[in-house]
């Protein structure tokens, strides 16, 4: 027996309508391109979800796939949110149905995906967010990155702050061997010297994990990724910044909805006389970017007690010849909170604030 199916594509210089059999009828396509009335694309929206949970779709052919996956930029550019919102509800429907064969798509998805970077409603950036996700339970991660990294560079700092918050949400999920950490480590030490304070925050958070997942005697390419960035983009005081970071000892954590909550409690403008909130070299860096005051002006004696031990650079190069050697990742109190198996019952109270329920950066 012989099954046609009908192709008709979508050419935006004569208007024609696009018809995907199996995955989208010409009423739906109608109904979601209906600039004059936004309850019919809203309408659109959810039979398309509805048609994508349910539809078989090994029986689609792959061209009929990569067509429809083409025509969701169309609705993320809608102006109703309900109708940007329910497209990456698709996106995602579409991912898990495919399963392993989201592989050959996998450079089509991402590009939808990375359109929608930047949203500023919480909702939205959790969405798109699980799509990376999603994408990495079956494609390897570092693949996944190599191809979102690149937006690093976008003119939207919500964007850039997003790519690095998709890399962290990776690393707090994935064993550590999944990823090129050196490579990483230069691709995002630029941006803790960004010009905007959310982006140096994320890539300061950022740094915290790639410390904690290289091996001890294995950290020259994070020393080198920072020297870089204080020589080519004048940021004296990085370096005491990130060692602040890491003496605090608290990793960022991925909650079970998929968001990522930051170690570092970075107050809001008239919060510092509040007293709730601590000082540090980190706090200083992330708020100022090392421009308006020293690197260490908000430092107080309880925050140098607490480095103690950390030294400027030593625990970085695993060679410090006169201070106390970090205990390093995956040994000592200094572990993952998802290395915790191993720990002592003493221990495991002591880290209870650093938990992490479904982190894997380690290679248990």
């Amino acid at each position: 027996m012989c099954f046609t199916f009908w192709i008709l594509k979508f050419d935006t210089s004569i208007n024609t309508p696009i018809m995907i059999p199996g995955l989208m009828s010409q009423e739906i396509h109608d109904q979601l391109l209906d600039s004059k009335n936004y309850q019919n694309r809203t309408n659109g929206v959810e039979k398309l979800k509805h048609n994508i949970s349910e539809v078989d779709i090994k029986s689609v052919p792959p061209g009929n796939v990569e067509e429809f996956i083409n025509f969701l930029p169309r609705l993320l550019d809608d102006s109703n949110f309900k109708v940007q919102y329910g497209t990456l509800q698709v996106l995602n429907l579409l991912i898990q149905n495919l399963e392993t064969g989201v592989d050959k798509f996998l450079k089509h998805i991402v590009f939808v995906a990375l359109k929608a970077l930047g949203d500023t409603r919480a909702v939205t950036r959790n969405e798109y967010l699980n799509v990376f996700q999603q994408l990495m339970k079956t494609i390897a991660p570092q693949q996944v990155l190599d191809l979102v990294i690149g937006n690093l560079k976008h003119k939207n700092s919500r964007v850039r702050e997003d790519v690095l918050n998709i890399i962290m949400a990776a690393m707090l999920t994935h064993p550590r061997k999944d990823f090129n950490i050196p490579k990483l480590c230069f691709e995002v030490a630029p941006y803790l010297a960004d010009s905007k304070k959310k982006v140096r925050h994320a890539a300061l958070e950022l740094f915290a994990v790639f410390d904690h997942c290289l091996e001890t005697g294995k950290k020259q390419p994070l020393m080198k990724a920072l020297d870089m960035v204080e020589l080519n983009e004048d940021a004296e005081g990085l370096m005491a910044a990130v060692q602040a970071r890491r003496a605090r000892r608290i990793l960022p954590k991925l909650t079970s909805e998929g968001i990522v909550e930051y170690g570092l409690v970075v107050p809001k403008p008239g919060q510092w006389s509040m007293g709730q909130y601590a000082s540090g070299a980190d706090l200083d860096w992330v708020i100022n970017g090392g421009r308006t005051s020293s690197a260490r002006s908000y430092r107080t004696e309880q925050d140098s007690d607490r480095l103690c031990g950390y030294g400027s650079l030593g625990s970085l190069t695993d060679d410090p010849p006169f201070q106390r050697r970090i205990v390093s990742a995956g040994k000592g109190k200094n572990k993952l909170p998802w290395e915790s198996s191993s720990f002592s019952s003493t221990d495991n109270e002591q880290q209870q604030q650093c938990t992490t329920p479904n982190g894997k950066c380690s290679e248990q």
